[in-house]
């Protein structure tokens, strides 16, 4: 459906026109598009302003200069707006908010201190607390993808062994350890959940038995974010950033690392390096400097 869309867009170019070039350059830049909208899981009517931000780190992770993800913002909101304009879809949030500033920064990861405080957030007297510490306890304990985890069944937990199975790109699946903590959230929640009829296999439905969205989860963050004093600290990606600078500092190695994080390129893992060697330069600093 959305190679259909594509493939219309790029014939109401030509009959406008446009050179080869041209043609190929908006083929090129939209099929990154596509591509990273099924990593995700996301419709295209979800290409909201979190999102454009998570895109554009997608491109850097792929080494492309400014101007070449400049003009991957230009062909996508050209793209939405032919969309728009022929009533392709209902909403296009991608038109309506300045695009942000391109810049290659560091991933934001939580010290331990911080996650502590966040993990301890819910409240665990009510059902929805204890899904949402189970949530948190995951995400940070296993490094998880928000699409990762709202794609989780309950079958594909084994908590007997410590074990969830993700199932990332093509499918291709992946057994992620987790520790004794995630596992002790995840039982007192599925004990809890086990007399409600959900309807749904889904490991974390939403209040009403649904899967969750990406909305959803985010505004999850935002609430124990900002009850835990992290407001404004926190994304989707933070426990995930978090949970490889951890593992970096106590020992992990980067293959192994990378192994866990799915990726394909260890060079995408290689900039948590940089992070755990800032960070430790920052507290010998601290430590020895009279002036700190």
């Amino acid at each position: 459906m959305r190679e259909d869309l594509l493939q219309a867009y790029l014939e109401e170019l030509k009959r406008e026109g446009k050179s080869e070039n041209t043609l190929d350059a908006y083929r090129r830049d939209l099929v990154r598009l596509l591509a990273y909208l099924e990593e995700e899981a996301l419709e295209l009517e979800e290409f909201n302003e979190v999102e454009v931000s998570n895109f554009i780190s997608y491109l850097l992770d792929q080494e492309m200069s400014r101007s070449t993800i400049s003009r991957h913002l230009v062909s996508v909101r050209n793209f939405y707006k032919y969309l728009r304009k022929k009533n392709r879809i209902v909403e296009a949030p991608i038109l309506f908010f300045e695009l942000p500033e391109i810049k290659r920064n560091l991933p934001e990861a939580l010290s331990v201190e911080e996650v502590e405080r966040l993990l301890q957030a819910p409240d665990l007297s009510q059902l929805k607390g204890k899904r949402d510490k189970a949530i948190l306890e995951l995400l940070y304990g296993a490094g998880l993808k928000a699409s990762e985890l709202l794609d989780l069944t309950v079958r594909d937990v084994d908590l007997s062994r410590g074990y969830v199975s993700i199932r990332g790109k093509k499918n291709k699946e992946r057994l992620i350890p987790i520790g004794s903590f995630a596992v002790a959230s995840l039982r007192e929640y599925l004990e809890s959940r086990k007399d409600l009829v959900l309807g749904s296999s889904v490991l974390f439905p939403s209040q009403r038995g649904e899967k969750m969205t990406r909305q959803g989860l985010w505004k999850i963050f935002k609430d124990y974010a900002q009850s835990s004093g992290l407001d404004g600290k926190i994304n989707l990606n933070s426990l995930r950033h978090s949970y490889a600078v951890h593992l970096l500092a106590g020992g992990a190695d980067l293959t192994t690392l990378s192994t866990l994080l799915g990726h394909n390129d260890i060079k995408a893992t290689a900039v948590y390096l940089k992070l755990v060697k800032n960070r430790k330069l920052k507290e010998v600093y601290d430590e020895a400097h009279p002036r700190a």
